[in-house]
């Protein structure tokens, strides 16, 4: 599903990569980003502004389908992961609708074995540890039993979840609606301004296919930054797609043995003014300054690494917005994760101490 972290990643001796212009996956990433406009900061300008125009009833939709099971990212997010690994969706969002009109109503969690059941599991494939990312053994068949145990877990209606669970053919027409209405209401229109950009962005990164994959993704983000932490089987093909939605973050999928990612588009290939990425980044590193709660957390990780529901008791801010605070500072590199068993530990990346710096330097006159 679509995850919103940094990390490690470990490449395969052999690994294949590939830049696809897609406009099939464009459309679901932008339906994820619109949806976390109404959460995240950082986010690209075209989801926010879409969020705002998004009349009553489509939000809701928006927000009902990116939480459906557990929380975010929801089963749109599980159709995400697998649509990635199934490149006769690729192409247009007519593809992805024939794709998702043609899952059996059944399935199981494994993403080369999908069916609307099965995409509900996949969401729920992992336990979540408190900042709401994977942690924990994989639970791969679906039974209404099984999942009733893990969706009641979270802070949901348990009811209007197994009701969905039971009315597979709901869930079926409901999806492939929002998707629907979110692209002739929306994206269509901005559908001749994505696919150049895509294009130019995919042809600049023409050589890369085999270069190792850790490395593309640094000269992608200018920093050493993954969505994946803990790779539990070996990736052999990865895949990357430019957006113009990320913003400051990546999107990865995870379903072995494809790893993909969403990347932001270069700001060379985009029809802006201004072509300075690295100021960009800057810009989104002091905005991420430049808010008291953030500060705080900042001040207590100078002392030593924290895991987030030490953070929560320190400051008295809400687990979720301390989560969001925190996705936000990972995305523009002022903190970085550490996994520990099921616990994720924070410090400050004292390699950004060296770049503000170096951003005042370049803005002060001489002394």
């Amino acid at each position: 599903m679509p995850q919103l972290r940094p990390g490690a990643m470990e490449a395969p001796a052999a690994a294949t990569i590939k830049f696809v212009v897609s406009p099939g996956l464009d459309v679901l990433n932008a339906l994820y980003f619109t949806f976390l406009a109404g959460e995240y900061e950082g986010v690209g300008a075209w989801p926010i502004e879409t969020h705002a125009r998004l009349d009553a009833g489509l939000r809701d939709e928006l927000n009902a389908l990116y939480t459906y099971p557990r929380g975010e990212p929801g089963i749109m997010g599980a159709l995400t992961d697998v649509v990635f690994s199934r490149r006769e969706t690729w192409g247009s969002v007519e593809a992805v609708l024939d794709f998702m009109r043609g899952l059996p109503a059944g399935g199981t969690a494994d993403p080369h074995d999908s069916g609307i059941r099965g995409l509900a599991m996949h969401a729920l494939r992992w336990p979540c540890d408190a900042d709401g990312y994977p942690a924990g053994p994989m639970i791969a068949q679906p039974s209404r039993d099984s999942f009733a145990e893990i969706v009641a877990t979270g802070d949901v209606d348990l009811d209007k979840s197994l009701a969905l669970y039971d009315d597979p053919e709901q869930v079926r027409a409901r999806v492939m609606r929002l998707i629907r209405r979110f692209y002739d209401e929306h994206y269509r229109h901005d559908e001749q301004r994505r696919i150049p950009i895509m294009q130019r962005s995919v042809e600049s990164r023409r050589g890369q296919e085999r270069d190792d994959p850790q490395a593309v993704l640094d000269s992608l983000t200018q920093r050493h930054i993954s969505c994946i932490e803990e790779a539990g089987e070996p990736y052999t093909t990865f895949i990357f797609a430019p957006s113009v939605d990320v913003g400051a973050y990546l999107s990865c999928t995870d379903t072995p043995p494809v790893h993909g990612v969403f990347y932001p588009a270069e700001a060379a290939t985009l029809d802006t003014e201004d072509p300075d990425e690295r100021a960009e980044r800057m810009a989104l590193v002091y905005k991420a300054l430049a808010d008291p709660q953030r500060l705080r957390i900042l001040r207590l990780l100078g002392d030593r690494e924290l895991y987030v529901q030490e953070i929560v008791e320190r400051t008295g801010i809400s687990q979720s917005v301390v989560s969001r605070h925190l996705s936000f500072m990972k995305a523009v590199g002022l903190v970085s994760p550490r996994r520990q068993n099921n616990m994720k530990f924070f410090s400050i990346n004292r390699q950004m101490r060296h770049e503000l710096r170096a951003a005042v330097d370049a803005l002060m006159p001489p002394a």
